[in-house]
């Protein structure tokens, strides 16, 4: 399933005559491009070690684990989501090319959690109290990838209507800024997960709700999400619900034994 993605030079926003540039490139150094859409990954991985690391140190963890945890969550992640999109694309010519998008979410949840998992146990850290640091962190760098894909074109929605359509270079035919809308999404579901743990005392609880939603999160964007398979959009609701399913039956099984616990029974 190939999964639409362009660069990009600007945009014409539907209804207005100001015309607004995208930068799918950030800067130069010398001859080398620096593109928007690494500078914001490798940004969003950053913001989620600080949010890691203050989530440990409040539970008593040696904060400074958090940096190897992020690079093993980093390195791992970033080669599942890399190869989920090349098996499903099928081209793996440009493999190694990681700044101009071509990432799929899944993918390196699929590879990076069990990675990351050995990694924890190895260094004889508590894994659900790390796993829920993780969860935390994740909407939040969700939405700063997001800005990098809205500057670099890529992961845009389907034609529509509405005032704030955008209308790509090349096309006549304003479409959702999906983008945009994902990135909304995602701070709001960071700021539910900051007023939920409070109410989650059990290790693992709140990574399972946080990909849970993002999981219900995903599921909905992909009525809006354009792809160039047609296939590819039901087949991302069908993960979705999928992990959505084993992320929140886990989360009430838990409930369920923890409170069969406290009964004695």
């Amino acid at each position: 399933m190939r999964i639409a993605g362009r660069n990009l030079v600007h945009i014409d926003v539907k209804g207005g005559e100001e015309e607004r540039f995208l930068r799918p490139v950030l800067f130069h150094i010398g001859s080398y491009k620096v593109y928007s859409y690494g500078v914001m990954l490798f940004s969003a991985f950053v913001a989620c070690v600080f949010v890691v690391r203050y989530v440990l140190k409040k539970r008593g963890i040696e904060p400074s684990s958090a940096y190897l945890i992020g690079a093993v969550v980093a390195v791992s992640s970033l080669i599942g989501a890399r190869l989920f999109y090349l098996i499903g694309q099928w081209d793996w010519s440009d493999a190694f090319n990681l700044n101009t998008s071509g990432m799929v979410f899944y993918g390196g949840l699929l590879v990076g959690l069990p990675v990351t998992y050995g990694v924890v146990k190895k260094m004889k850290l508590p894994a659900g109290a790390v796993a829920d640091a993780i969860g935390l962190s994740l909407p939040l760098g969700l939405a700063i990838a997001r800005v990098g894909c809205f500057l670099n074109g890529c992961c845009y929605g389907k034609p529509s209507g509405l005032p704030w359509a955008v209308t790509f270079p090349g096309t006549t035919t304003p479409v959702h800024p999906t983008q945009l809308y994902e990135l909304i999404l995602d701070l709001a579901m960071f700021a539910f997960l900051l007023w939920a743990r409070k109410y989650l005392t059990r290790d693992w609880d709140l990574f399972l709700l946080s990909i849970a939603s993002y999981a219900a999160i995903r599921f909905f964007m992909e009525f809006l999400r354009a792809h160039t398979e047609s296939g590819a959009g039901l087949f991302f609701q069908l993960l979705s619900v999928a992990i959505f399913i084993v992320a929140v039956g886990l989360l009430l099984y838990r409930r369920r034994k923890a409170r069969l616990a406290r009964l004695g029974l």
